[in-house]
């Protein structure tokens, strides 16, 4: 007879998750036990294997979910009515929201360390996943800027700048500190338009001396 999940099967995985993620960014996947997780879930070991099969595959389901919610961030940002520059700050402002949040923080910061620990296939789902983020966030950017359109080789560097401003945000952010994110992201957005709008682009392509 097949097992039957309780009411709250998904809150019990949700927090295995997030003790997890915790753990995970404050001393590494390798160096985390079941044991621990099961331990910071409030669960035994043999609860843990009711919601997983292994660490991995606790891993493998945050990483997953993690970039299915930034998925979600960029589709809400860019499926609007509004101008290309709106949108650019509706995202970066939502992103910005996203990863200085506790939990989302330890997510992203496991997906930035971790991800190697995953079997090569799974991690090529997950990359497959974020290279989709980044096509999305290089349109959005050429249709702020239609003349990349004539340095298509310098649309993908910009992208990943714009990710690299962003996705270290987790190692060093504070609430205590004098920017909220809101205003992080505001402060974002335009160094990013301003670089853009201002570079010659000319003097950097490719093969350029």
């Amino acid at each position: 007879m097949a097992r039957t999940r309780s009411q709250d099967y998904d809150s019990i995985k949700q927090a295995i998750l997030l003790a997890a993620a915790k753990l995970f960014a404050e001393r590494s996947f390798e160096a985390t036990s079941i044991n621990e997780i099961a331990g910071a879930a409030g669960l035994s070991k043999a609860g843990i294997y009711h919601y997983f099969d292994s660490k991995t595959d606790i891993l493998r389901t945050m990483l997953i979910e993690h970039l299915e919610s930034v998925g979600e961030i960029v589709d809400a940002a860019l499926n609007t009515s509004d101008a290309p520059r709106a949108k650019f700050r509706r995202l970066t402002e939502a992103l910005i929201e996203n990863y200085t949040r506790p939990a989302s923080r330890n997510q992203h910061s496991v997906l930035v360390n971790d991800i190697g620990c995953l079997p090569a296939r799974d991690r090529e789902f997950v990359v497959s996943a974020e290279r989709r983020i980044i096509r999305a966030t290089e349109r959005l950017l050429q249709s702020v800027f239609p003349q990349l359109g004539e340095h298509e080789a310098l649309v993908q560097p910009i992208t990943m700048l714009y990710f690299g401003m962003i996705n270290w945000t987790d190692t060093w952010f504070s609430e205590k500190g004098r920017l909220t994110p809101r205003q992080l992201a505001a402060l974002v957005a335009e160094l990013i338009l301003n670089g853009i709008a201002h570079t010659d682009y000319s003097a950097l392509a490719p093969g350029h001396e």
